[in-house]
């Protein structure tokens, strides 16, 4: 209850800080007080009667002013002290500089983009679009990713393949970052600094005899082959009746020939 009225009677202190700073009659203040407020006629009575008594409104022939001495004001709030335990203050602590060691990362990745823009500029456009690729926050890591793999991949000043090395290295360290790119940040990274290890293709051995026959000389094989056409041209000219002094042979392949029996008969 008695927290209801000081907060009325805090109300009633500023409708007559607002609307009268030079006092007001009570029938005055009262109506103001029940329209601003929208309070009941009792409460106005009750509220005047607690300012007067904390001493926020005074009375002078019958016109009610604020104290001259300013005590109707609010007071500021004050926060309480609070009391940190041993523990508490280590882990603010820790929190504090884990906060400020990110931020000096970032600041060092900040320095260290400008700078690779900077020599991008110089080494060429190609170059220097790929690292304002791979320093511009506002595109995917994914994006990035693949502008500084591209600048690994390829020859590329030295100071600008440091920071790509130094952005992919940032990117799969994050624990925040996603799986997927801190994998593909390492793959980058892994392509650009070591050989990839391919096994080697095993082929079975070659066929060795124990006894290799020698080789047959050529004219040996010409000789054979001259042989072999000489003879079936032979084969064909007979067959054909080309051969002067010799009959064709005119028998008919298909014919099975004479009769056994009637030959012996």
């Amino acid at each position: 209850m008695a927290l209801t009225v000081e907060k009325h009677a805090r109300e009633l202190v500023g409708v007559l800080a607002e609307f009268f700073p030079a006092g007001a009659a009570c029938e005055d203040l009262r109506f103001k007080f029940q329209k601003i407020a929208n309070r009941k006629h009792a409460t106005f009575y009750w509220c005047l009667r607690f300012a007067k008594d904390r001493g926020w409104i005074v009375s002078d022939e019958g016109t009610y002013k604020l104290a001259a001495d300013g005590s109707w004001r609010t007071p500021p709030a004050r926060e309480e002290a609070r009391v940190w335990e041993p523990d508490q203050f280590e882990h603010v602590l820790a929190a504090r500089t884990a906060q400020i060691e990110k931020l000096e990362a970032a600041r060092r990745r900040l320095i260290s983009s400008r700078k690779a823009i900077a020599a991008g500029e110089a080494a060429g456009p190609a170059i220097s679009a790929l690292v304002e690729i791979m320093a511009d926050a506002n595109i995917s890591i994914r994006k990035r990713i693949q502008a500084s793999e591209v600048l690994l991949g390829f020859k590329t000043p030295p100071d600008m393949a440091e920071a790509a090395k130094r952005f992919l290295a940032a990117v799969f360290m994050n624990p925040e970052e996603n799986i997927d790119h801190r994998l593909a940040a390492t793959m980058a990274l892994r392509r650009s600094e070591d050989v990839r290890i391919v096994p080697a293709i095993e082929r079975p051995p070659p066929a060795r005899s124990d006894d290799p026959e020698p080789p047959e000389p050529l004219s040996s094989v010409l000789e054979r082959r001259r042989a072999h056409c000489n003879a079936l041209t032979d084969k064909i000219a007979r067959e054909m009746g080309l051969r002067p002094g010799e009959p064709a042979d005119t028998s008919d392949p298909h014919d099975p020939g004479p009769d056994p029996a009637q030959t012996a008969g």
